[in-house]
């Protein structure tokens, strides 16, 4: 993930932080120190909870003294806006890079808000997470899923033009301004499309997803996410 910007605007704020563990990837969420821990830990892929921010650079782990003298002190930059914009790729499977699973139309919807491809849509649900058109006359158009059966994902607002057999539709078990319910790769740098919608509580809030970037042919489906947990914004 990468930081794209602030809500509010103005540039990211940097700060260093000693590490409790070494971070070894580049651009992933990094959390507030526990009772015991000496610094920042990165988080598990379904619990993101008070968020510090993103890592620009890396970080190794010692405690004991140097025999050469120098400091055993281990720090990291982190951007820490609670309210950075982070681009976050989706991936198809656990771990990063995996190509999203796109699905075909078997059976045409005349009015354009079933999107019927034989695949199960509800094993893991997509219900209440986000459908777009990949191919076809629906290309680049994305609607909010609203119930799904075993062989559909059904819409409430139509797509414009009828689905026909044979279009390809991408899918998210995510929608923007819903309630946090992305899962991590294992690498933490991505989320993932194979989980079911709000079976998972990694505290990141969906600003947007675009899929008429995705189309282009030289990127990667992915959405644009804010801390929904950070340690600098906590409730009372």
């Amino acid at each position: 993930m990468e930081c794209v910007g602030i809500l509010s605007g103005g540039a990211p704020v940097l700060k260093k932080f000693q590490v409790s563990e070494a971070v070894t990837q580049l651009g992933i969420p990094l959390i507030a120190m526990a009772v015991g821990e000496a610094g920042l830990n990165a988080p598990s892929t379904t619990a993101i909870n008070d968020m510090v921010g993103i890592n620009i650079d890396l970080a190794a782990y010692a405690t004991a003294q140097n025999a050469d003298g120098s400091s055993p002190e281990s720090l990291i930059s982190v951007i820490i806006n609670p309210d950075a914009l982070l681009k976050i790729a989706m991936s198809g499977g656990a771990a990063s890079g995996v190509a999203e699973e796109l699905r075909d139309v078997t059976t045409a919807s005349a009015l354009g808000l079933a999107v019927t491809t034989g695949d199960d849509f509800s094993s893991p649900t997509t219900d209440e997470g986000s459908i777009w058109g990949a191919t076809g006359a629906n290309a680049g158009q994305i609607r909010k899923i609203t119930s799904v059966s075993s062989t559909a994902a059904t819409v409430t607002v139509a797509f414009a033009a009828n689905t026909v057999i044979g279009d390809l539709f991408g899918f998210a078990p995510v929608h923007p301004m819903t309630l946090e319910t992305v899962t991590l790769t294992t690498e933490l740098n991505e989320f993932r499309q194979d989980v079911a919608v709000a079976a998972n509580t990694a505290e990141l809030t969906c600003i947007g997803l675009n899929p008429n970037d995705w189309l282009l042919g030289t990127g990667r489906p992915f959405g644009i996410f804010m801390a929904a947990d950070h340690i600098l914004n906590r409730e009372a």
